[in-house]
């Protein structure tokens, strides 16, 4: 069971006291764990509990346990997240009741804010219940919050429903009132603790307190999710010194080339908030990392997908890391031009919007591929369905060009009249210069007027993307589109990664670019530096062999590049 360990991580699989394993990226705290608990149910009597945060990967440590341990320990382990945890024992102690859905929520606080006349929205109201269940902010009594969170109960207890965060926050209660009885662990084994939030940490000390000999695995240098108020730095100490913890560096790290690492290393020394530690790379020297700057976005991008593409056509894992989702539309846009494989793992591809969809059927329209759904068009420019439904009358399926007098005498107003003969005017131009095959004038003239009517940030970057993607290709408009449709978003092993620095958290790649690593971008100011260090110390540490950062020349160039002495090419 404890075969190809390292000393640390064996001094941590075979330490019978609490213990704090700070675990730098790539070091096998999985394997380290699967390994200890394995060699714990060997032991008679033990019992032992592993948490995770995810339930994949409760899913995935339980099986690496069981495959090392054996199916007969499987009676004496416990594998869960906190909140399954946490909601078994409320389960256990004779209440049943049923978790609250997000379409219950909603419905519950829509009747909330209704009945105790907040003007509050339901997107508003629900991060405060949150920060108020996991003890992130306390209400001051008759203050609005304490209004809302007291009549949401109310409400959840009405329905005998509980939400999620009352999953852990109402099984610790009950443990602090002897209601609830903790679990009869003999150690307990938790993943990722530099992660755990107030709530989860005091669930892990009322199970140490109860007796169970408990290991902390985590590393503070990869603690990004401060707003959820995770505790970092903080709970590890915090843990060490109350429970007179064991400490084990496990400071070797199996998974990037030195070049990297130590790149990576130099950046992350600018922290003073930290469990201090040496970093060794296993594999050694023979990676590469450079710094690169591009005129615009769509340069970096077209660089990106260029350089990996070979990549991964030698089956090579790559990939494209941002700061958030936004940076990613570009890259998604250059990836369909380029017909290259791609799979966006971290948010909701700008191209499945509506507004990409309706920018595609005027195409079709102008082009004369389709005679009829301009529906959809004239709603979005604000025309109601009583006015389109007069028309349709007038007209049957196919809209074209009537007088002003004629249209008035169909029941529009002079104005809706006047946009809509505007709309068809222009229409009867792009078809004209479709036909005369001037499809950049036309799909110009399309986007500017889409841009007329959008209403919102998102609905703006969806027509952009689309009208980006669809300039780089050749063609006819219809040809264009049905090219549009090929199905290469979706995840396979050779497909391009397209993610999030926090979405990449855990994952690792042969080779990796981080893009448009700017001020204001990464670090973003709405974010603690020594936070939005650690993220970029995770990005960095997500590659194995190669890494680029690049950054537009229009912007200066993150002060992370700096101080982590990365070369520029």
């Amino acid at each position: 069971m404890l075969e190809g360990l390292n000393p640390q991580q064996l001094e941590v699989a075979q330490a019978r006291r609490h213990c704090l394993a700070v675990a730098c990226p790539g070091a096998g705290k999985t394997k380290t764990i699967a390994a200890k608990a394995a060699a714990l149910l060997a032991e008679p009597g033990a019992r032992v509990g592993a948490v995770t945060f995810s339930k994949d990967a409760a899913i995935e440590l339980r099986d690496r346990i069981l495959k090392l341990a054996g199916a007969g320990a499987k009676t004496r382990l416990v594998a869960g997240t906190f909140h399954s945890l946490g909601f078994r024992q409320i389960q256990k102690s004779g209440r049943k009741r049923d978790i609250a859905s997000d379409g219950d929520r909603t419905g519950l606080l829509i009747r909330v804010l209704a009945e105790t006349g907040l003007n509050w929205k339901v997107e508003e109201a629900v991060p405060v219940i949150e920060q108020l269940k996991t003890g992130i902010t306390h209400a001051i009594d008759g203050s609005p919050e304490a209004i809302l969170y007291a009549a949401y109960e109310e409400a959840l207890a009405r329905n005998d429903k509980i939400d999620f965060q009352d999953m852990l926050r109402l099984s610790i209660a009950g443990m602090e009132s002897g209601d609830i009885e903790p679990y009869a662990f003999t150690h307990l084994l938790v993943d990722e603790f530099q992660d755990t939030d107030p709530l989860q940490y005091r669930w892990v000390e009322l199970h140490a307190q109860a007796g169970a000999c408990v290991t902390v695995v985590g590393d503070d240098d990869q603690s990004i999710y401060g707003f959820r108020a995770a505790m970092g730095y903080r709970g590890m100490e915090g843990f060490a010194s109350k429970f007179e913890a064991q400490r084990v560096i496990l400071d070797s790290n199996y998974r990037c080339r030195a070049e990297i690492l130590s790149a990576a290393d130099r950046l992350i020394q600018h922290n003073t908030d930290r469990i201090a530690k040496i970093l060794y790379a296993d594999r050694g020297e023979g990676g590469t990392i450079v710094a690169r700057r591009f005129n615009d976005e769509y340069d970096d991008a077209a660089a990106a997908v260029e350089t990996l593409q070979p990549r991964l056509h030698a089956g090579q894992m790559c990939a494209i890391l941002a700061r958030t989702n936004r940076v990613l539309d570009a890259i998604e846009s250059v990836c369909r031009s380029y017909g290259v494989k791609y799979y966006r793992a971290s948010g909701r591809s700008v191209l499945d919007q509506p507004e990409g969809a309706l920018m595609c059927n005027l195409l079709q329209i102008v082009q004369r591929v389709k005679l009829n759904g301009l529906d959809a068009v004239l709603g979005y420019a604000g025309m109601s369905t009583r006015d389109l439904t007069a028309l349709h009358n007038a007209m049957g399926a196919t809209l074209v060009q009537r007088q002003k007098k004629d249209l008035v005498a169909l029941g529009l107003s002079e104005e809706t009249a006047t946009a809509y003969r505007g709309f068809m005017k222009r229409l009867a131009e792009w078809q004209s210069l479709c036909e005369r095959q001037f499809h950049s004038l036309t799909l110009e003239g399309v986007r500017e007027w889409m841009m007329t009517y959008v209403r919102k940030e998102t609905a703006e970057r969806a027509l952009q993307a689309t009208y980006d993607v669809i300039s780089r290709l050749n063609g006819t408009f219809a040809e264009r589109i049905e090219f549009l449709k090929r199905a290469n978003n979706e995840p396979a092993e050779d497909a391009l990664v397209l993610t999030t620095m926090h979405s990449s958290k855990g994952l690792e790649w042969d080779h990796v670019w981080i893009t448009r690593a700017e001020e204001n971008v990464v670090p973003d100011l709405k974010s603690p530096e020594s936070e939005e260090r650690r993220l970029f110390y995770v990005a960095m540490t997500r590659a194995r062999e190669t890494l680029v950062i690049s950054s537009i020349r229009k912007n200066p160039a993150s002060r992370f590049i700096c101080e982590a002495q990365v070369p520029e090419t």
